[in-house]
């Protein structure tokens, strides 16, 4: 199809929501750019019957859009960006994640979306396999991206160890949320002094996160920042001198990618799309092992200054490369003149 006309940018989430995340941000400014009028909808009610295109994130909650597209014969791209289009299982407890701990109906609703969508696309070669389980005819790979120009590198200390994930308990565990807070005293017995925070919402898990630490005895070095603004995240990564994030699964990485957009060293795990996005510009750890996450920060740090800059310049170069804003625009540009 040709480029411009009306564009419904649809995600069932609040519209602050929607511009404070940088994925569905940066969506909306990429459709804007490639000439369409958009509409942003939240809801069913508020999604136009008058469009050229229809544009949804998430699998699951597509099926809004999915049914006035259907009925007005026209295109709708989904992107299934999220564990509600994966067929993970914990790697410890074997409990089921994602698709597999939705409720009935939106299994249905995904499998629908996937199936019936003009376009399905994922945000790694990780997640392939699954949406093509689940229905998806021919997906296409079109990666997550990164605004490399606020992602930079900056001239401030790098003083602090940094993880993301919000203090809720199914997060918290999927990110290893204890894992990282269990490695902290044994870092702390090489280098006393060092600092962690954590950044996130303060959800059903932060009490008890909180007097995880009290019994540890590193309430001192470890700090829980709660949710932040998109345009701070930045300040924080290039403060940061290291930055972890060893989630169980992921289907992209977008803290890690922004990460190393910054120039910050990543310690990170070897599960879902975490290495595509990595590459060799990390350091690999074990997520179920407190002691094997301590030793790769502890690595990290003992590196000076100038071993450090270069690792995070070569982490920059590969976000650059493979996963700017730029790239991200150029095949969803591609996308939408094929249908």
């Amino acid at each position: 199809m040709k480029l411009g006309g009306k564009c419904c940018f649809f995600a069932h989430e609040s519209k602050k929501q929607l511009q404070q995340e940088q994925y569905t941000a940066q969506d909306i400014k990429i459709l804007k750019e490639l000439g369409f009028s958009v509409v942003v909808a939240t809801t069913f009610k508020e999604i136009p019957w008058g469009c050229d295109l229809y544009f949804s994130w998430w699998a699951s909650g597509s099926i809004l859009p999915l049914i006035k597209a259907k009925l007005l014969k026209k295109p709708i791209i989904v992107v299934a960006g999220g564990q509600e289009a994966m067929l993970n299982r914990d790697s410890v407890t074997n409990e089921p994640i994602g698709y597999l701990a939705a409720p009935w109906y939106k299994k249905i609703a995904t499998r629908i979306c996937l199936r019936y969508s003009a376009r399905a696309l994922v945000v790694s070669s990780y997640m392939i396999k699954d949406v093509k389980k689940l229905g998806a005819v021919k997906p296409l790979v079109v990666y997550n991206c990164v605004n490399t120009k606020n992602f930079d590198l900056a001239d401030l200390p790098r003083t602090v160890v940094t993880m993301m994930f919000d203090f809720y308990e199914n997060v918290v565990r999927i990110k290893r949320g204890e894992t990282f807070i269990r490695s902290v005293p044994m870092v702390l017995q090489y280098f006393p002094e060092q600092k962690f925070i954590i950044i996130g919402k303060k959800g059903d898990a932060y009490k008890r996160l909180k007097k995880m630490i009290f019994n540890l005895g590193i309430e001192k070095n470890i700090k829980f920042i709660g949710r932040i603004n998109a345009s701070q995240v930045p300040h924080y990564l290039q403060s940061s001198r290291a930055y972890v994030q060893i989630s169980d699964t992921e289907t992209f990485g977008l803290g890690v990618a922004e990460a190393m957009s910054c120039g910050t060293p990543v310690i990170v795990s070897k599960r879902g799309a975490i290495p595509e996005v990595v590459g060799d510009c990390g350091i690999y750890v074990n997520h179920n092992n407190s002691e094997s996450v301590a030793s790769g920060i502890i690595s990290l740090l003992r590196k000076n200054e100038a071993e450090c800059r270069e690792i995070g310049l070569r982490a920059r170069k590969r976000i650059v490369n493979k996963f700017s804003y730029e790239q991200r625009k150029k095949s969803i540009k591609q996308t939408i003149e094929n249908i």
